[in-house]
Protein backbone atom coordinates (compact mmCIF):
# COMPACT_ATOMS: atom_id res chain seq x y z
CA UNK A 1 0.00 0.00 0.00
CA UNK A 2 1.38 3.28 -1.11
CA UNK A 3 2.47 5.94 1.59
CA UNK A 4 0.54 9.35 3.12
CA UNK A 5 -3.11 7.59 2.07
CA UNK A 6 -5.54 9.96 4.33
CA UNK A 7 -8.13 8.23 6.77
CA UNK A 8 -10.77 8.80 4.16
CA UNK A 9 -9.26 6.10 2.02
CA UNK A 10 -9.51 3.49 4.48
CA UNK A 11 -12.80 4.45 5.83
CA UNK A 12 -14.42 4.28 2.14
CA UNK A 13 -12.23 1.18 1.65
CA UNK A 14 -13.69 -0.37 4.95
CA UNK A 15 -17.34 0.30 3.39
CA UNK A 16 -16.22 -1.63 -0.42
CA UNK A 17 -15.25 -4.64 1.87
CA UNK A 18 -18.90 -4.57 3.32
CA UNK A 19 -20.81 -3.80 -0.29
CA UNK A 20 -23.19 -6.30 -1.28
CA UNK A 21 -23.94 -5.27 -4.24
CA UNK A 22 -21.98 -4.34 -7.76
CA UNK A 23 -23.08 -1.12 -7.58
CA UNK A 24 -22.42 -0.41 -4.36
CA UNK A 25 -18.91 -1.89 -4.76
CA UNK A 26 -18.36 0.46 -8.20
CA UNK A 27 -19.31 3.72 -5.68
CA UNK A 28 -16.66 2.96 -3.19
CA UNK A 29 -14.00 2.18 -5.25
CA UNK A 30 -14.89 5.69 -7.69
CA UNK A 31 -14.90 7.28 -4.04
CA UNK A 32 -11.64 5.51 -3.53
CA UNK A 33 -10.16 6.21 -6.47
CA UNK A 34 -10.46 10.40 -6.08
CA UNK A 35 -9.34 10.67 -2.65
CA UNK A 36 -5.87 8.66 -3.61
CA UNK A 37 -3.28 11.20 -4.31
CA UNK A 38 -1.52 11.36 -7.71
CA UNK A 39 2.25 11.01 -7.58
CA UNK A 40 4.17 8.24 -9.18
CA UNK A 41 4.00 6.20 -5.62
CA UNK A 42 0.16 5.88 -6.28
CA UNK A 43 0.02 4.90 -9.86
CA UNK A 44 0.16 1.39 -9.29
CA UNK A 45 -2.63 1.44 -6.79
CA UNK A 46 -5.07 3.74 -9.55
CA UNK A 47 -4.28 1.33 -11.94
CA UNK A 48 -5.83 -1.80 -9.23
CA UNK A 49 -8.74 0.73 -8.42
CA UNK A 50 -9.64 1.05 -12.24
CA UNK A 51 -9.45 -2.71 -13.17
CA UNK A 52 -11.71 -3.28 -10.42
CA UNK A 53 -14.22 -0.81 -11.28
CA UNK A 54 -14.09 -1.67 -15.04
CA UNK A 55 -14.33 -5.20 -14.34
CA UNK A 56 -17.55 -4.32 -12.03
CA UNK A 57 -19.28 -2.45 -14.76
CA UNK A 58 -18.23 -5.74 -17.24
CA UNK A 59 -20.01 -8.18 -14.99
CA UNK A 60 -23.10 -5.89 -14.31
CA UNK A 61 -23.86 -5.26 -17.99
CA UNK A 62 -23.44 -9.28 -18.14
CA UNK A 63 -25.88 -10.09 -16.04
CA UNK A 64 -28.02 -7.49 -17.41
CA UNK A 65 -27.66 -8.65 -21.08
CA UNK A 66 -28.21 -12.61 -19.65
CA UNK A 67 -30.73 -12.61 -17.08
CA UNK A 68 -33.23 -13.92 -19.27
CA UNK A 69 -30.98 -16.97 -21.22
CA UNK A 70 -28.54 -17.45 -18.50
CA UNK A 71 -24.76 -16.91 -18.94
CA UNK A 72 -21.74 -19.88 -18.88
CA UNK A 73 -19.15 -21.34 -20.56
CA UNK A 74 -18.34 -24.52 -21.59
CA UNK A 75 -14.65 -25.95 -22.16
CA UNK A 76 -15.06 -28.92 -24.53
CA UNK A 77 -12.43 -32.25 -23.35
CA UNK A 78 -9.37 -32.89 -25.54
CA UNK A 79 -6.65 -35.40 -24.97
CA UNK A 80 -6.17 -37.57 -21.98
CA UNK A 81 -7.87 -35.36 -19.45
CA UNK A 82 -9.07 -32.05 -18.43
CA UNK A 83 -7.26 -30.74 -14.99
CA UNK A 84 -8.95 -27.04 -13.98
CA UNK A 85 -6.44 -25.16 -12.18
CA UNK A 86 -8.46 -22.57 -9.30
CA UNK A 87 -7.42 -20.89 -6.46
CA UNK A 88 -7.70 -17.08 -5.10
CA UNK A 89 -6.29 -13.49 -7.06
CA UNK A 90 -2.99 -13.18 -8.13
CA UNK A 91 -1.36 -17.04 -6.89
CA UNK A 92 0.38 -17.17 -10.73
CA UNK A 93 -2.19 -19.60 -11.81
CA UNK A 94 -2.40 -17.76 -15.60
CA UNK A 95 1.53 -18.38 -15.17
CA UNK A 96 1.81 -21.63 -14.39
CA UNK A 97 -0.40 -21.98 -17.87
CA UNK A 98 1.47 -20.52 -20.05
CA UNK A 99 4.67 -21.96 -18.60
CA UNK A 100 3.23 -25.73 -19.04
CA UNK A 101 1.45 -25.56 -22.30
CA UNK A 102 1.12 -23.30 -25.54
CA UNK A 103 -1.79 -21.03 -24.01
CA UNK A 104 -1.13 -17.48 -23.58
CA UNK A 105 -3.15 -15.86 -20.39
CA UNK A 106 -2.55 -12.49 -19.28
CA UNK A 107 -0.28 -12.21 -16.54
CA UNK A 108 -0.21 -9.10 -14.07
CA UNK A 109 0.39 -8.61 -10.77
CA UNK A 110 -3.08 -7.11 -9.88
CA UNK A 111 -6.24 -9.58 -9.14
CA UNK A 112 -8.76 -11.02 -11.50
CA UNK A 113 -6.68 -10.54 -14.16
CA UNK A 114 -8.51 -13.62 -15.89
CA UNK A 115 -11.91 -12.98 -16.85
CA UNK A 116 -12.76 -16.24 -18.91
CA UNK A 117 -11.72 -19.86 -19.34
CA UNK A 118 -8.84 -20.23 -20.78
CA UNK A 119 -7.34 -24.08 -21.91
CA UNK A 120 -4.02 -25.41 -23.34
CA UNK A 121 -2.22 -28.45 -24.00
CA UNK A 122 0.48 -29.72 -21.49
CA UNK A 123 2.61 -32.53 -22.55
CA UNK A 124 3.44 -34.98 -20.56
CA UNK A 125 5.61 -37.66 -21.77
CA UNK A 126 4.03 -39.21 -24.46
CA UNK A 127 0.34 -37.65 -24.28
CA UNK A 128 -1.27 -34.21 -23.69
CA UNK A 129 -3.34 -33.42 -20.85
CA UNK A 130 -5.50 -30.42 -20.71
CA UNK A 131 -5.14 -27.63 -18.48
CA UNK A 132 -8.30 -25.22 -17.92
CA UNK A 133 -7.25 -21.71 -16.09
CA UNK A 134 -10.30 -19.86 -14.50
CA UNK A 135 -11.32 -16.96 -12.77
CA UNK A 136 -10.19 -17.06 -9.34
CA UNK A 137 -12.18 -18.28 -6.13
CA UNK A 138 -12.51 -15.39 -3.67
CA UNK A 139 -14.91 -14.33 -0.44
CA UNK A 140 -15.68 -11.11 -2.41
CA UNK A 141 -17.16 -12.45 -5.62
CA UNK A 142 -16.94 -15.68 -8.08
CA UNK A 143 -17.90 -16.28 -10.67
CA UNK A 144 -20.63 -19.04 -10.76
CA UNK A 145 -20.28 -20.62 -13.92
CA UNK A 146 -16.57 -21.75 -12.79
CA UNK A 147 -17.93 -23.86 -10.72
CA UNK A 148 -19.61 -25.97 -13.73
CA UNK A 149 -16.41 -25.79 -15.75
CA UNK A 150 -15.06 -27.71 -11.99
CA UNK A 151 -17.90 -29.98 -11.92
CA UNK A 152 -17.14 -31.02 -15.26
CA UNK A 153 -13.42 -31.87 -14.97
CA UNK A 154 -11.29 -35.12 -14.34
CA UNK A 155 -9.26 -33.31 -11.45
CA UNK A 156 -8.01 -30.33 -10.15
CA UNK A 157 -4.96 -28.40 -8.93
CA UNK A 158 -5.76 -26.02 -5.79
CA UNK A 159 -2.86 -23.25 -6.60
CA UNK A 160 -1.77 -20.92 -3.51
CA UNK A 161 1.06 -17.96 -3.58
CA UNK A 162 4.06 -19.50 -0.51
CA UNK A 163 4.50 -16.05 -0.33
CA UNK A 164 1.22 -14.60 0.42
CA UNK A 165 -0.73 -16.44 3.55
CA UNK A 166 -1.21 -19.54 1.40
CA UNK A 167 -3.36 -21.35 4.51
CA UNK A 168 -5.80 -18.62 4.37
CA UNK A 169 -5.88 -19.16 0.82
CA UNK A 170 -6.37 -22.71 0.68
CA UNK A 171 -8.84 -22.44 3.20
CA UNK A 172 -10.95 -19.73 1.30
CA UNK A 173 -10.65 -22.49 -1.99
CA UNK A 174 -12.07 -25.33 0.31
CA UNK A 175 -14.46 -23.22 1.33
CA UNK A 176 -16.04 -22.02 -1.80
CA UNK A 177 -15.66 -25.51 -3.41
CA UNK A 178 -17.77 -26.55 -0.35
CA UNK A 179 -20.12 -24.04 -0.61
CA UNK A 180 -20.75 -25.33 -4.56
CA UNK A 181 -21.02 -29.12 -3.41
CA UNK A 182 -17.24 -30.14 -4.92
CA UNK A 183 -15.41 -32.04 -2.60
CA UNK A 184 -11.29 -32.30 -3.36
CA UNK A 185 -9.93 -35.50 -2.59
CA UNK A 186 -6.73 -36.29 -2.21
CA UNK A 187 -4.60 -39.44 -1.19
CA UNK A 188 -6.85 -42.66 -0.79
CA UNK A 189 -9.36 -43.85 -3.06
CA UNK A 190 -12.35 -41.88 -4.61
CA UNK A 191 -14.86 -42.49 -2.21
CA UNK A 192 -18.82 -42.49 -3.07
CA UNK A 193 -19.95 -38.58 -3.14
CA UNK A 194 -22.18 -37.26 -0.69
CA UNK A 195 -25.77 -36.37 -1.91
CA UNK A 196 -25.83 -33.27 -4.39
CA UNK A 197 -21.48 -33.22 -4.10
CA UNK A 198 -19.27 -34.12 -6.75
CA UNK A 199 -15.60 -35.48 -5.85
CA UNK A 200 -12.56 -34.43 -7.50
CA UNK A 201 -8.92 -35.75 -7.41
CA UNK A 202 -6.68 -33.01 -6.88
CA UNK A 203 -3.27 -31.75 -6.39
CA UNK A 204 -2.14 -28.31 -3.72
CA UNK A 205 0.31 -26.62 -6.00
CA UNK A 206 2.21 -24.66 -4.07
CA UNK A 207 3.47 -21.66 -6.20
CA UNK A 208 6.50 -18.54 -5.93
CA UNK A 209 8.90 -21.13 -3.67
CA UNK A 210 11.93 -18.49 -5.25
CA UNK A 211 10.41 -15.83 -2.46
CA UNK A 212 11.55 -15.24 0.88
CA UNK A 213 9.67 -17.74 3.34
CA UNK A 214 8.81 -19.88 0.94
CA UNK A 215 10.49 -23.06 2.46
CA UNK A 216 9.02 -22.09 5.86
CA UNK A 217 5.17 -21.68 3.97
CA UNK A 218 5.79 -24.86 2.22
CA UNK A 219 6.51 -26.83 5.61
CA UNK A 220 3.57 -25.35 7.31
CA UNK A 221 1.30 -26.58 3.98
CA UNK A 222 2.82 -29.68 3.97
CA UNK A 223 1.94 -30.41 8.22
CA UNK A 224 -1.41 -29.18 7.81
CA UNK A 225 -2.69 -30.63 4.52
CA UNK A 226 0.16 -33.19 3.90
CA UNK A 227 -1.19 -36.11 5.28
CA UNK A 228 -5.15 -35.58 3.65
CA UNK A 229 -3.36 -34.28 -0.12
CA UNK A 230 -0.41 -34.16 -2.22
CA UNK A 231 1.37 -30.84 -2.18
CA UNK A 232 4.31 -29.95 -4.81
CA UNK A 233 6.47 -26.77 -4.45
CA UNK A 234 6.87 -25.04 -7.90
CA UNK A 235 8.35 -21.56 -9.28
CA UNK A 236 6.17 -20.65 -12.11
CA UNK A 237 8.47 -17.88 -12.58
CA UNK A 238 11.66 -19.71 -12.24
CA UNK A 239 10.68 -23.19 -13.90
CA UNK A 240 11.60 -25.00 -11.03
CA UNK A 241 9.44 -28.15 -10.37
CA UNK A 242 7.47 -27.97 -13.30
CA UNK A 243 8.13 -31.34 -14.64
CA UNK A 244 7.88 -32.70 -11.21
CA UNK A 245 4.18 -30.64 -11.30
CA UNK A 246 3.42 -32.52 -14.48
CA UNK A 247 3.80 -36.03 -13.34
CA UNK A 248 1.91 -35.42 -10.14
CA UNK A 249 -1.14 -34.49 -12.02
CA UNK A 250 -1.12 -37.38 -13.87
CA UNK A 251 -0.95 -39.41 -10.86
CA UNK A 252 -3.80 -37.60 -9.44
CA UNK A 253 -6.17 -38.56 -12.68
CA UNK A 254 -5.60 -42.15 -11.98
CA UNK A 255 -4.97 -43.72 -15.75
CA UNK A 256 -2.91 -45.72 -17.21
CA UNK A 257 -1.12 -45.56 -20.84
CA UNK A 258 -1.61 -48.62 -22.65
CA UNK A 259 -0.21 -49.99 -25.84
CA UNK A 260 -1.40 -52.90 -28.30
CA UNK A 261 0.70 -54.52 -31.13
CA UNK A 262 -0.09 -57.06 -33.84
CA UNK A 263 1.91 -59.98 -33.49
CA UNK A 264 5.74 -60.07 -34.60
CA UNK A 265 5.11 -56.38 -34.82
CA UNK A 266 6.20 -53.19 -32.27
CA UNK A 267 3.85 -51.00 -30.03
CA UNK A 268 3.40 -47.96 -31.53
CA UNK A 269 4.35 -45.87 -28.15
CA UNK A 270 3.16 -42.35 -29.70
CA UNK A 271 -0.05 -43.64 -29.48
CA UNK A 272 -1.42 -45.18 -25.88
CA UNK A 273 -4.89 -45.70 -24.86
CA UNK A 274 -5.94 -44.10 -21.82
CA UNK A 275 -7.90 -46.27 -19.35
CA UNK A 276 -8.60 -45.67 -16.05
CA UNK A 277 -6.75 -47.54 -13.18
CA UNK A 278 -8.08 -51.19 -12.61
CA UNK A 279 -9.38 -51.77 -16.16
CA UNK A 280 -8.88 -55.11 -17.78
CA UNK A 281 -7.77 -56.65 -20.72
CA UNK A 282 -11.39 -56.54 -22.10
CA UNK A 283 -11.84 -53.11 -21.76
CA UNK A 284 -9.26 -52.98 -23.49
CA UNK A 285 -10.59 -54.84 -26.28
CA UNK A 286 -13.58 -52.78 -25.97
CA UNK A 287 -11.74 -49.64 -26.88
CA UNK A 288 -9.81 -50.54 -30.15
CA UNK A 289 -13.20 -52.40 -31.92
CA UNK A 290 -15.93 -54.29 -30.84
CA UNK A 291 -15.11 -57.07 -32.93
CA UNK A 292 -12.28 -57.44 -30.34
CA UNK A 293 -14.13 -57.32 -27.85
CA UNK A 294 -17.23 -59.71 -28.54
CA UNK A 295 -14.17 -62.65 -30.47
CA UNK A 296 -11.91 -61.82 -27.59
CA UNK A 297 -9.95 -65.10 -26.34
CA UNK A 298 -6.95 -64.33 -24.78
CA UNK A 299 -3.97 -61.84 -24.74
CA UNK A 300 -0.16 -61.88 -24.24
CA UNK A 301 1.29 -59.27 -22.43
CA UNK A 302 4.75 -57.37 -22.01
CA UNK A 303 5.30 -54.83 -18.87
CA UNK A 304 7.06 -55.53 -15.81
CA UNK A 305 9.69 -57.44 -15.35
CA UNK A 306 7.06 -60.35 -14.71
CA UNK A 307 5.96 -60.54 -18.07
CA UNK A 308 7.11 -61.36 -21.58
CA UNK A 309 4.59 -61.95 -23.73
CA UNK A 310 2.92 -63.92 -20.78
CA UNK A 311 -0.78 -65.24 -21.91
CA UNK A 312 -3.10 -63.46 -19.80
CA UNK A 313 -7.22 -64.00 -19.89
CA UNK A 314 -9.65 -60.94 -20.19
CA UNK A 315 -10.07 -59.83 -16.41
CA UNK A 316 -6.35 -59.13 -15.88
CA UNK A 317 -5.79 -55.79 -14.66
CA UNK A 318 -3.72 -53.50 -17.12
CA UNK A 319 -1.23 -50.79 -15.33
CA UNK A 320 0.76 -48.31 -16.96
CA UNK A 321 2.75 -48.97 -19.42
CA UNK A 322 1.52 -52.12 -20.64
CA UNK A 323 1.77 -53.99 -23.69
CA UNK A 324 -1.20 -55.72 -25.12
CA UNK A 325 -1.23 -58.59 -28.32
CA UNK A 326 -4.93 -59.42 -28.21
CA UNK A 327 -5.75 -62.49 -29.59
CA UNK A 328 -9.27 -63.78 -31.60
Amino acid sequence: MPANLPPQYFEVEKEYRLAKTNKEKIKALEAMLTIVPKHKGTDKLRGQLRKKISRLKDESQKKHATSKRGYFFNIEKEGAAQVVLTGPPNVGKSEILSRVTKALSEIADYPFTTRKPIAGMMRFENIQIQLVDTPPLAKEYTEQWIFNIIRNADALLMVADLGTDPLEQLETTLEELKRHKVKPIGKGLMEKADEGFVNKSTLIVCNKNDLDGAPESFEALQDLYGEEFSLISISATEGVNLEQMKRSTFEILNIIRVYTKAPGKAEDRNAPFILKRGRTVQDLAERVHKDFAKKLKYARIWGSEKYSGQMVQKDHVLRDGDIIELHI
